[in-house]
């Protein structure tokens, strides 16, 4: 969408899926102690941060906050986790499949989207993920878009580089399903972005 005209809207046929620029130039010295603290607490506390930030946009322009979800945060770091290793390719493989499992544990699923990032630079982690994505069209609709819950999920590969995951769902109420059309069959994909090389700094 053109400008700052993103409508926070919600299409029933419709999963935005996002990818993040990245850069591949890596930083000329070793990352500082905060991007070598990889363990779980480093990890939750990076997810909340980030996930305060997305929250602290979404409020400064009047859209419901995000109510943070354990399952879906779960499923977010397993996928962060998967391309920090190598076990697939930076993007949004499986995206149907981890959908499809939080439609058994989430009632009333009615759609969802994606964003990932990955960044090497140790300095303002969670600022600096929350900036690139504001700055992209595609994500930007992701965040401001008619999701009601949340997970968020990091993880660091052995060079230091931090993987997200952050994946968005629309949960209605057995009231809200009633009234409306029944969901469709097949969620289609739109909005995919290119990987370019480099990316500018925030």
């Amino acid at each position: 969408m053109p400008g700052n005209q993103v409508a926070p809207r919600f299409l029933p046929i419709l999963v935005i899926l996002a990818l993040a620029a990245f850069s591949r130039v890596e930083a000329q010295q070793t990352p500082d102690s905060t991007s070598k603290m990889s363990g779980a607490v480093y990890r939750s506390g990076l997810e909340q941060k980030t996930f305060s930030l997305i929250n602290q946009y979404r409020k400064s322009h009047e859209l419901p906050l995000l109510a943070w979800d354990d399952s879906i945060a779960k499923v977010a770091r397993a996928h962060s986790k998967d391309m920090a290793t190598g076990e697939v390719d930076f993007g949004h493989e499986g995206f149907s499949d981890r959908i499809s499992y939080l439609k058994t544990v989430m009632t009333g699923l009615w759609g969802a989207g994606e964003n990932v990032l990955m960044t090497s630079e140790p300095d303002q982690v969670a600022q600096r993920a929350v900036a690139l994505w504001l700055r992209s069209p595609h994500h930007l609709e992701n965040i401001r878009g008619d999701f009601n819950y949340s997970g968020l999920g990091v993880w660091q590969n052995k060079n230091g580089a931090i993987y997200f995951t952050q994946i968005f769902v629309k949960i209605r109420t057995p009231a809200e399903e009633t009234e409306a059309d029944p969901m469709p069959s097949v969620i289609t994909t739109f909005g995919m972005l290119t990987t370019p090389n480099t990316r500018a700094r925030p």
